[in-house]
């Protein structure tokens, strides 16, 4: 995969320059929020226009093998838009993009469109539009954290700024035109069709059948802003899933009639709207290669969410059809945690009210809502999920309610047998989907162990006697524990192996792959502040040393830094299915968080800024995952699926567990009581009124601090903070 070098930076006056990463070189920038749609805004002009659709229906045709063109963020897309935003002075039309508007052959197009992101936000500089003219352009929607009101509403705002350069007048027209005939009255147009309607805007502005018009006079050395409004109500829609077939809808449709009500919305709280999202990004005191992944990551919500009025949360598995996969989400909802943790209350309720409770079914879990399509065993993961939310929400009654379903999802496993108490599976289908784990895996039964060990502590929360197959859960948890480490356990390179190979197991695989995500279960459950340790620490921090120095590629010729899903002892490529050899992005985010929870900061920091910097400014775009190797181990592009390979559009959900890396800088333990901050020593960082798990915390970290205060009073480490107190300061120096 080339390297993309930043052409330029963001405008001088932009705060936190460095957050802004650099685009150009991709389709674009989207601009949309939670379940509203979207359309793309780039070189190529408008495109990936999705405001009446499923998130991109063309990748659903996607085989997973030979290239996917709808899925391509490097090349210019198919799927443009019908509209087009152009710049007129004395009787030439520029374009404002690259490539020519088919429906306008006579406009001239710019040289060159320069893009930045930092999401939601996005600016864009445009080379060549007229000679001593200087045009640059701000697009945002109104993305805003525990705001889902605002965060959902569909309307893009852009700012086109024009600098009259040169020493004459200019009299220029800036104009928001349409394909197809519009419906005008006064500044605003609209395009109708009985789905739905788009409506173009800019105040003052002459709107007729063609779009929205309005003249701009400049005088020498002046500058001026023109915004424009772009929205669109779409209220019913169906999601992709051939299992989830209802019509829904949409949950803005339930505040705004039509596009007029969101555009008097958008005209009145825009400029409120954009300076919340500079709190946003000002609350963050980190280095700039967190925030560029983390609200990079945005694009993930932009693209592939739909949100009813039930409500129902869909997130789509791109480029898959299916909706709210439970082994995805479980990474890919921690930005909604942080961020609108409403969206995980929402999306984890469905999957409770979707288990059966009677029946030779009772306690199944699915795949993807309502689907079981990968024949996964999904309710070790379930358990971890439910536990980490109870966690996150501190919200007794709920989990009261919800253990019931847990322990039936435990009863499910038990049913369809084991061996050592352990999940087994003969072909090996364990969510490496591709790379098979026959028998007793690593990945699922690190899941089973740790999803056991949370019933038992959810079922002494909430005072209730569990049993899981007639048995009390604490037993089968500490024999599961027992029998992972015993069948897995390999002293020769201090990890737990891929796999176990049971009897009647299928004869594939290499059991001692040393495997990158083989304690997934304890990164499902790393905010419990528990004393009591499922593996031995001693022998788990072995592991991830291990798993840190083995898995690790680096290959500087073609700029990349990552750690491989899984090599044989000795650094040797398995060929036994080709997942084994990608850098799945959440693989490396979560050995690189389990890293610095055991206390190896600069390795849990080398991961993140390794994975980051390997995305070459493909921020925007993530696969599943970051290149492949061969036998030499040279990094490059999967020949057989290079559409999941990044760069693609729209990215993998599961990149989103990026965020959970703010909890682990914090070093942000919780139990029912308290929640305990002991962060990072090597690393200077801040947060200004972040709200995470209920509390709004104000913090300071000082590398190499020694003591601590909590609201100006010193406090022991870790810092314990009551969870009913709404805010607090801490200070680590």
């Amino acid at each position: 995969m080339p390297q993309h070098t930043p052409s330029s930076t963001p405008p001088a006056q932009t705060a936190d320059a460095a957050c802004w990463v650099d685009v150009s070189h991709g389709l674009g920038i989207p601009f949309g929020g939670i379940g509203t749609g979207y359309s793309v805004f780039g070189k190529y002009g408008f495109a990936k226009v999705n405001f009446n659709s499923i998130p991109d229906p063309e990748t659903m045709a996607y085989n997973g093998q030979g290239p996917e063109e709808a899925c391509n963020y490097l090349k210019e897309p198919a799927n443009k838009a019908p509209f087009a935003l152009f710049l007129a002075e004395a009787g030439k039309t520029v374009a404002l993009q690259e490539t020519p508007v088919a429906w306008q052959p006579a406009a001239a197009t710019v040289s060159r469109v320069t893009a930045h992101a930092f999401l939601p936000k996005g600016r864009f500089t445009f080379a060549g539009a007229g000679d001593g003219l200087a045009v640059e352009m701000t697009g945002f929607s109104p993305m805003v954290p525990h705001d889902l009101a605002n965060s959902t509403i569909p309307v893009q705002i852009f700012d086109l700024t024009l600098a009259n350069t040169a020493n004459r007048t200019r009299q220029l027209t800036v104009r928001l035109g349409h394909r197809d005939p519009l419906h005008a009255a006064g500044d605003t147009a609209r395009f109708e069709e009985p789905a739905g309607q788009v409506a173009f805007r800019i105040p003052g502005a002459h709107a007729d059948s063609a779009g929205v018009t309005v003249d701009v006079n400049l005088a020498a050395g002046e500058r001026r802003t023109v915004r424009l409004f772009i929205a669109w109500h779409y209220p019913q829609f169906t999601t992709p899933s051939p299992a989830a077939t209802a019509t829904y809808r949409r949950f803005y449709a339930k505040k705004f009639p039509d596009c007029d009500a969101m555009l008097a919305a958008a005209a009145e709280h825009a400029d409120a709207w954009a300076a919340a999202i500079d709190a946003w990004h000002d609350a963050y005191g980190l280095p700039a290669e967190f925030k560029r992944l983390w609200f990079s990551s945005l694009t993930s919500v932009i693209t592939s969410t739909m949100l009813s009025d039930d409500p129902y949360f869909f997130e789509i598995e791109t480029p898959h059809r299916w909706v709210c996969t439970m082994d995805v989400n479980v990474y890919s909802s921690w930005l909604y945690m942080v961020n609108w943790p409403e969206i995980e209350r929402m999306e984890f309720n469905q999957f409770l009210r979707a288990v059966p409770m009677d029946g030779e079914n009772r306690g199944f879990v699915w795949h993807s809502l309502w689907h079981d399509a990968c024949h996964y065993v999904e309710e070790p993961i379930f358990l971890t999920r439910l536990y980490r939310d109870y966690l996150w929400f501190n919200d007794l009654p709920w989990l009261r309610q919800a253990l019931p379903v847990a322990a039936a999802a435990a009863d499910c496993v038990c049913r369809a047998g084991s061996t050592d108490d352990l999940i087994t599976s003969p072909h090996g289908n364990q969510s490496y989907d591709c790379w098979k784990m026959p028998g007793i895996s690593a990945f699922v039964n690190s899941a089973w162990v740790y999803g056991l060990h949370a019933l038992d502590r959810m079922a002494r929360a909430a005072e209730q006697t569990v049993t899981v197959a007639g048995q009390p859960v604490s037993e089968l948890a500490a024999r599961a524990a027992r029998s992972f480490d015993a069948r897995l356990r390999n002293p020769d390179t201090g990890c737990w192996n891929c796999f176990s190979r049971t009897p009647d197991a299928a004869q594939t695989g290499v059991p001692e792959n040393v495997f990158t995500d083989q304690l997934f279960g304890k990164w499902a459950v790393a905010i419990a502040a528990d004393p009591h340790p499922v593996l031995p620490e001693a022998k788990v921090r072995t592991a991830l040393a291990t798993l840190y120095r083995h898995n690790l590629i680096d290959d500087p010729e073609r700029g990349f830094r990552g750690w491989v899903n899984g090599l044989q002892p000795g650094r040797v490529i398995d060929r036994s299915g080709y997942h084994a050899y990608v850098f799945w992005i959440c693989a490396q985010l979560d050995l690189g968080s389990l890293l610095g929870e055991a206390g190896d900061e600069t390795a849990a920091l080398d991961v993140f800024r390794s994975l980051e910097a390997s995305l070459h400014n493909n921020h925007l775009a993530v696969g599943e995952w970051n290149q492949s190797i061969n036998d030499t181990l040279a990094t490059g592009t999967l020949p057989d699926e290079p559409g999941k390979d990044t760069p693609r559009f729209p990215p993998y959900p599961r990149y989103k567990c990026a965020w959970e890396y703010l909890v682990r800088l914090l070093g942000l333990k919780l139990d029912a009581q308290y929640l305990y901050l002991a962060p990072f020593k090597t690393l200077a960082f801040s947060l200004k009124n972040v709200t995470l798990a209920g509390m709004r915390l104000t913090v300071t970290v000082t590398p190499g601090w020694t003591t601590a205060t909590l609201d100006g009073v010193p406090a022991a480490t870790p810092v314990r903070i009551p969870r009913g107190q709404p805010a607090c300061t801490v200070t680590f120096s």
